[in-house]
């Protein structure tokens, strides 16, 4: 293409010869021009139609989506399962313990909550179906722990004819003596088996039942264990009060948790005033200081145990 100039001189365009550095610059200028056209098209066509690899990833983010969806459901459905179990977790602890449930569990996590913000979808997707199973899992397991705890109840309607507080109303850690093991008796001194716990009163104080249940004995001597009450709770359990002073029931009467049966006395070969009480499980001896979790906070039933099992020698 060749460029004119108006010349003053001849009053007429002359034509003006393009130079070796006008063609190269020429050349270049269609050379860019042709490019930017390319890549404008190719910007166009590329908004327009799918390559087959970006039709593949779309059907992929597509089937993510909607497995995400999905997970996103059986979330809801274990979150209300979990909820449902946590509040007849809560139920039964209170039941049992009177009192809320503990908080192990702390659901927040800062470096999760990173993690799943620096994750891509398949990761996403990927980490949510893991969770789901094993959310599904800890369902499973949480349903076969409350069946196995039922099936021990035998779902009972009240759990009061297990034994689950103190003999002694009031009394305080101080008064522990000596629980399950080889002691030393008193009078003898020899090592001797202690099938239940020793608990220090004066004469007179009061001795409740620590669960319903119907008295099946009623002993009173001068020799041995002293006067003594055996109550059968029923479940395989039943507990017994030795060297009492007073004895307030009879054979075959039926009583509650609380009811007053006797007083703190020295009763037979006792060495001092105090009441020996055991817990019977299916006629086996069990740790009195494990059946007391009704009235006892985690720190009073350390320092009882300590106690109960440092004490060397029994009083009876």
């Amino acid at each position: 293409m060749s460029k004119y100039r108006f010349n003053r001189e001849q009053l007429r365009f002359v034509e003006e010869k393009l130079g070796l550095k006008g063609r190269l610059e020429l050349v270049i200028k269609y050379v860019i021009g042709s490019l930017l056209l390319a890549v404008l098209y190719y910007i166009i066509f590329a908004s327009i139609i799918n390559t087959g690899q970006e039709e593949r990833l779309l059907k992929e983010n597509q089937m993510l989506s909607l497995e995400y969806r999905r997970a996103l459901e059986k979330m809801d459905v274990l979150d209300s399962v979990l909820g449902d179990l946590k509040q007849r977790d809560k139920e039964i602890y209170m039941s049992i313990f009177k009192s809320s449930p503990p908080e192990l569990l702390n659901e927040y996590n800062p470096r999760l909550y990173a993690q799943l913000d620096s994750s891509s979808d398949i990761a996403l997707v990927s980490f949510a179906s893991d969770r789901v199973r094993y959310m599904e899992y800890l369902a499973g397991e949480l349903n076969r722990k409350f069946s196995a705890i039922f099936d021990t109840l035998k779902v009972r309607d009240d759990l009061n004819s297990i034994p689950s507080v103190m003999p002694i109303k009031g009394m305080t850690v101080s008064q522990t003596g000596a629980s399950i093991g080889d002691k030393i008796h008193p009078f003898y001194k020899t090592m001797t088996r202690h099938t239940g716990i020793d608990l220090l009163a004066g004469l007179g104080t009061e001795v409740v039942a620590t669960a319903r249940g119907v008295v099946t004995e009623v002993a009173r001597s001068d020799r041995g264990r002293g006067n003594q009450i055996t109550i059968n709770h029923g479940g395989g359990y039943q507990t017994y009060y030795a060297h009492l002073g007073e004895v307030l029931v009879r054979n075959g009467q039926t009583v509650n948790r609380g009811t007053v049966i006797a007083r703190v006395g020295s009763s037979g070969l006792s060495f001092a005033p105090h009441l020996h009480y055991e817990v019977l499980l299916n006629g086996k001896p069990m740790d009195p200081v494990n059946y007391f979790f009704s009235e006892l906070t985690p720190s009073t039933y350390r320092d009882m145990m300590i106690i109960a099992l440092n004490s060397g020698q029994s009083m009876d």
